[in-house]
């Protein structure tokens, strides 16, 4: 396995963290701005059964959202362990090292884009029949 250069984990770390910067940002602003004042404004006025249900409805989505932000930064966290173990950034099938372009793009592939069009598979032209 190639060893990963000190200038190399210094980019890789600062993507990752700038990563989950952003996520907590946007959890933040959603969470506590957003959705905390317009509900809790929306709580205090009674509503009819419809509005209700579209208030529920609401509440649901943003926890759902929450969810997906914790998955985030979840996933980031796993990614900053396999970099200070210095997995992070090289190919789990072939070994070589994932360009920072595409890991600026998508920070969590564990694949360079040669071995991941392995992975998918073949792809049919669109308008073929299988």
């Amino acid at each position: 396995m190639p060893r990963v250069s000190e200038e190399r984990q210094a980019k890789l770390t600062k993507l990752l963290l700038t990563e989950k910067q952003r996520v907590w940002a946007e959890v933040r602003r959603d969470l506590f701005e957003k959705v905390g004042e317009e509900l809790h404004g929306q709580r205090e006025i009674p509503q009819d059964t419809g509005d209700q249900s579209l208030i529920d409805l609401l509440e649901d989505t943003n926890l759902a959202i929450a969810d997906i932000r914790r998955q985030e930064l979840t996933r980031i966290d796993e990614t900053l362990e396999r970099l200070r173990q210095g997995r992070y950034g090289i190919c789990e099938d072939c070994g070589a090292a994932i360009s920072l372009e595409r890991l600026r793009v998508s920070p969590y592939v564990a694949c360079c884009v040669s071995c991941q069009a392995r992975r998918e598979g073949p792809h049919s032209e669109p308008g073929t029949t299988l």
